[in-house]
């Protein structure tokens, strides 16, 4: 996945808005303040009391330069941020050590004063460059986060769209019959597809997650209108336990099962067959089972088996990396079984 990243400047600013910089946070200036004042009479004249005071007050002007730029420069007009915090950060500690040189007794060389001075830049970068990156890396971070959320939606609403036109089609026309033919098939048929609909777009609008009940649901209508269509070919039975009904699953986990199941395992059968639904929970592991005898399961196939399942494992590996898992196979009684396994959120 491609990699996005926001400009530094509105990232920075971003960060110093978060983080609360600029003097918003009104206790430890007042404590700053008020530890100097108190201590004035009794340590002005030690050379520690003047090099704590510098460095404070540096990172004090640091601060709330630091803030104030991030407040004052949005709307695209945060490109230059990065090089007044920098200048702020050196006008900051060249402040701090201008008020240490100033009030300190002690007598320094040259060489000792711009020691000083790196003293307080180095000390004024590190109390503000840590966290800001820190903060860089956490808002970078979730930017990521919601671009590949964004795109894994994109992906799934993509996947989950894909309603075959051909079964819409062949289905109206098995409706169209009926009702020329005046068959009393006709509006439970109606039903049925009214029932599908309904519930497949209700799935489709929430994206992330939905319940094993509402999903065998959404089955137990599809499999209606494909027994109206298949009449005598087709029979089902759906075995998931009512206090299983909560349990909560991405959408549009069942259907494509149930669909390959009904296309290369049923309608290629002359004498057709039975599809049989289990679900079960164990180990805070959601176990998902579509059996269906007629066609047999080919030996070709068994990795792809139609688009609905390669369609599905895509879903899988971008929802689950290697958590879930989808297998096709021929059990013990020769029939073909579909086998869903999803950790249990």
């Amino acid at each position: 996945m491609k990699r996005i990243d926001g400009p530094w400047g509105a990232d920075l600013a971003q960060v110093l808005n978060e983080d609360g910089l600029g003097w918003r946070r009104a206790f430890p200036l007042l404590a700053g303040v008020g530890a100097f004042l108190v201590t004035a009479p009794w340590l002005r004249e030690h050379p520690a009391w003047a090099l704590s005071l510098g460095l404070w007050l540096g990172h004090a002007v640091t601060d709330g330069l630091s803030g104030w730029l991030g407040r004052r420069l949005t709307g695209g007009r945060e490109l230059g941020l990065p090089l007044l915090l920098f200048l702020g950060l050196l006008l900051g500690a060249t402040l701090g050590w201008a008020t240490e040189m100033a009030l300190t007794t002690a007598v320094l060389k040259a060489g000792d004063r711009l020691t000083r001075l790196w003293l307080h830049v180095g000390f004024g970068a590190a109390l503000i460059g840590v966290p800001l990156l820190q903060g860089l890396r956490r808002v970078r971070a979730l930017r990521r986060v919601e671009q590949e959320r964004a795109l894994l939606r994109a992906e799934l609403m993509l996947l989950q769209a894909q309603i075959e036109p051909h079964f819409l089609f062949n289905t109206l026309a098995t409706l169209r019959s009926f009702v020329r033919q005046g068959s009393e098939r006709a509006l439970p048929l109606l039903d049925a597809i009214t029932g599908l609909l309904e519930s497949t777009l209700e799935r489709l609008r929430q994206h992330e997650h939905s319940t094993l009940g509402e999903e065998c649901q959404m089955v137990q209508h599809y499999l209606a209108i494909m027994a109206l269509r298949l009449g005598d070919r087709l029979a089902y039975r759906l075995d998931v336990d009512a206090t299983l009904h909560g349990v909560r699953l991405p959408p549009l986990m069942l259907q494509p099962l149930v669909e390959n199941a009904i296309r290369h395992g049923i309608e290629c059968s002359e004498a057709g067959g039975t599809v049989h639904l289990d679900a079960t929970v164990s180990e805070g592991r959601v176990r998902l089972s579509v059996t269906n005898s007629g066609g047999p399961l080919a030996a070709t196939s068994a990795s792809g088996h139609g688009m609905a399942v390669t369609n599905l494992r895509q879903r899988l590996e971008a929802l689950y990396g290697g958590r879930a898992s989808l297998t096709l196979a021929t059990n013990a009684a020769g029939l073909t079984e579909a086998t869903l396994l999803l950790p249990q959120t």
